[in-house]
């Protein structure tokens, strides 16, 4: 075999494998994606059900739970954006981050007459849809976090 048919034959065997990678990097991009829409699924229906419970329950919505519900919002869809550049990172985040924010609802709440058990299990669909698509992804995203650093 001369070189030059070497070097083809190489030349075919090493995009055959940038290939097959970059099918398996578009795998991995899928799970993220879900996951990244479940986070800003999770931004958008928390600044919903804040300003819908501070409504209810005076009649009006005043700044402080608005400003609170649009930081909230606003960190789930930094994250959101955040699982492009380092999306292992922004789904473990977005986890911890949406514990945070389920604690503290069971807190205010508890501290507003409404029983734990009630406060935590408020929403339970939709954060239990949350924490699947979160906790699913985990593999995809630490997969195409490290192929992302690779590169």
């Amino acid at each position: 075999m001369s070189t030059e048919q070497h070097s083809q034959n190489t030349d075919v065997i090493a995009d055959h494998l940038d290939t097959l990678k970059q099918i398996e990097i578009e795998g991995y991009e899928l799970g993220v994606k879900k996951a990244r829409n479940a986070l800003f699924w999770a931004g958008g229906l928390i600044l919903l059900w804040e300003l819908l419970a501070c409504f209810r329950a005076t009649g009006t919505i005043d700044s402080y739970t608005l400003t609170f519900a649009l930081i909230i919002a606003g960190i789930f869809v930094g994250l959101a954006l955040w699982t492009r550049k380092k999306p292992y990172t922004a789904v473990i985040s977005g986890i911890i981050a949406f514990i945070l924010y389920k604690l503290l609802v069971v807190y205010a709440n508890s501290e507003n007459g409404v029983s734990v058990f009630a406060a935590l299990f408020s929403g339970i669909f939709v954060t239990v849809l949350v924490f699947v698509a979160l906790f699913r992804a985990l593999p995809d995203a630490k997969k195409l976090q490290q192929a992302k650093e690779e590169r």
